[in-house]
């Protein structure tokens, strides 16, 4: 609260977009980078931690490996996530031959692009910031993020952007997130 109240005789005194920038920035940089707590998550043994982010959005793909089994629990993912407000709306399992056709280019990929997530992925670049890691039967966890994916040139908006997978035995663990468009 201390720099807005600095702030604030700035702003009435110039009224400039600069003040007004000066003031979400210092209101608001916890928001700037939208999964970024996700590196906080176990992060000994984070290995990638891929993000990209723009002026109209952004993406990140994020990678866990570890040697103990049960080291990434549902429990312990859903409650981290939930406390960082993501919020759960679906889950399900895949099987290896499930995700063998996530592919783009002959590189294996994680399905999400600005029209959402598909099981049956298409001709997308955008596919390219999604690489999977973790090539075995999987959890997968869809969260409502907070932010939304719009896809150009249409009105349709897309509010679960967010998806953690994991390996059956908890070894392996992943993290997708796409806002904006």
């Amino acid at each position: 609260m201390g720099n807005l109240t600095i702030l604030l005789p700035i702003m009435i005194k110039y009224k400039s977009i600069l003040s007004i920038l000066l003031l979400s920035f210092s209101v608001g940089c916890v928001k700037l980078t939208p999964s970024g707590f996700w590196v906080h998550f176990q992060s000994n043994f984070l290995k990638k931690n891929i993000s990209d982010q723009g002026t109209w959005g952004g993406s990140r793909a994020m990678y866990w490996n570890a040697n103990n089994q049960n080291t990434f629990t549902s429990k312990f993912i859903l409650d981290y996530a939930l406390k960082n407000g993501w919020t759960l709306l679906d889950s399900s399992e895949y099987t290896t031959s499930d995700i063998k056709n996530w592919q783009y280019i002959g590189e294996s990929i994680f399905p999400l692009s600005l029209k959402g997530f598909d099981t049956v992925p298409c001709n997308d670049e955008m596919y390219k910031h999604f690489p999977r890691w973790i090539n075995s039967d999987i959890k997968l966890f869809k969260f409502k993020t907070g932010w939304l994916t719009i896809d150009p040139g249409t009105d349709k908006s897309i509010e679960v952007n967010g998806f953690v997978i994991v390996n059956c035995n908890g070894t392996e663990m992943s993290v997708y997130h796409l806002w904006g468009e």
